[in-house]
């Protein structure tokens, strides 16, 4: 698939595209990176630390004075970013604002009350997801009200093939888990160092080809997928989110002096979610992002067995404090997960030569 696009882009895409995304890149880098080193201070100043829970484990106490709500540089950037250089005319990216602020807002209110009361509750469960869940829900009725935008859901088996499903009940009950599975996974994934901020960026590498493709007329059909009109302004998105993602981990890698919180989190991973909705590679994410469910199935899985039998299967969830404490080090986890993580990318990638809408 990879040499079936390079050949393609050689002889088919104009090379000035090429430039401005890498312009767009630079330039969002540099946005996020000022304004890191212009909210740093601030959240230094108003005490915005991280709190670590009881039974974290012990290495962890050190990060207790790390400030937290770095999110706001990402949300922030993002934003400027798409004021700078898309075409806010699009429907998409109206959609994508609209839940990247509310799922913000949600974000720093769960943030607030931990540093407010100085424990790591935060926004009670119930109510994150009932947030979550009206603002997703508002974004998949505009989408099915929208007559220019097809409600149809691809369900990838891997390595054989895909079955379209065209019900809109269908559609509408699997986009609001991809948005709010996805916006809840990455939540549970933020946990150590750069942990959670490279897998962002691999996703929204292989969601930006995917992007890409579909955006042109020639491209899909080349590649026997769907033709999305609208698509081309989440190419320019999904290169934003990258472009600031890097600017973050300028912050985030190990040892961090910044963490996302929750305000950064919430809202990356629901955008990645609602952009995979938007071009109909909702099951290519899963495979894509596969690491931020098996977080989410890790902490199921603790919770469903020890409710039953009243023993834990795992030393602690999410997964990544498991291997924590058996003895790996932080950074060697962290880089491992980002290894499979690019090798998931290149899996889902490979499943397009299975498609074949015709």
């Amino acid at each position: 698939m990879l040499v079936k696009l390079i050949n393609y882009y050689f002889y088919h895409i104009n090379t000035l595209n090429i430039y401005i995304l890498c312009i767009i890149l630079l330039t969002t880098f540099i946005i996020t990176i000022s304004i890191g080193y212009i909210i740093f201070p601030i959240l230094v100043k108003l005490n915005c630390k991280q709190i670590g829970r009881c039974c974290y484990p012990k290495s962890h106490k050190k990060k207790n004075n790390t400030p937290t709500m770095g999110g706001i540089i990402i949300n922030i950037a993002i934003i400027l970013s798409i004021f700078l250089w898309i075409d806010y005319n699009n429907v998409f990216i109206q959609y994508i604002t609209f839940l990247l602020i509310g799922y913000s807002i949600i974000g720093f209110i769960d943030d607030y009350y931990k540093i407010r009361y100085n424990n790591t509750q935060g926004l009670s469960a119930i109510k994150k997801y009932l947030w979550q869940s009206i603002l997703s829900v508002i974004v998949i009725i505009c989408i099915l009200t929208n007559n220019t935008i097809s409600y149809k859901l691809l369900i990838v088996i891997p390595f054989i093939g895909y079955i379209k499903i065209c019900s809109w009940l269908i559609f509408a009950i699997f986009s609001y888990l991809i948005i709010v599975g996805t916006s809840n996974a990455v939540n549970l994934t933020d946990g150590l160092d750069g942990l959670v901020i490279v897998p962002i960026i691999f996703t929204s590498i292989g969601l930006l080809i995917l992007s890409f493709i579909t955006s042109s007329i020639k491209l899909s059909k080349y590649f026997n997928i769907s033709y999305i009109n609208l698509s081309s302004e989440l190419v320019v998105l999904c290169m934003i989110i990258i472009g600031v993602s890097l600017g973050f981990l300028w912050f985030n890698c190990y040892p961090a002096k910044l963490f996302m919180g929750d305000v950064g989190s919430i809202p990356l991973g629901g955008v990645i979610g609602l952009i995979s909705v938007l071009i109909h590679q909702e099951s290519l994410l899963l495979i894509m992002g596969g690491f931020f469910f098996v977080e989410t199935i890790s902490v199921i899985i603790q919770i469903i067995f020890f409710k039953i039998i009243k023993k834990r299967i795992f030393l602690m969830a999410p997964i990544h404090h498991h291997f924590e404490l058996k003895g790996y080090k932080e950074q060697l986890i962290v880089v491992r997960v980002w290894i499979i993580c690019f090798i998931l990318l290149i899996l889902s990638l490979m499943q397009l030569k299975y498609y074949n809408n015709g």
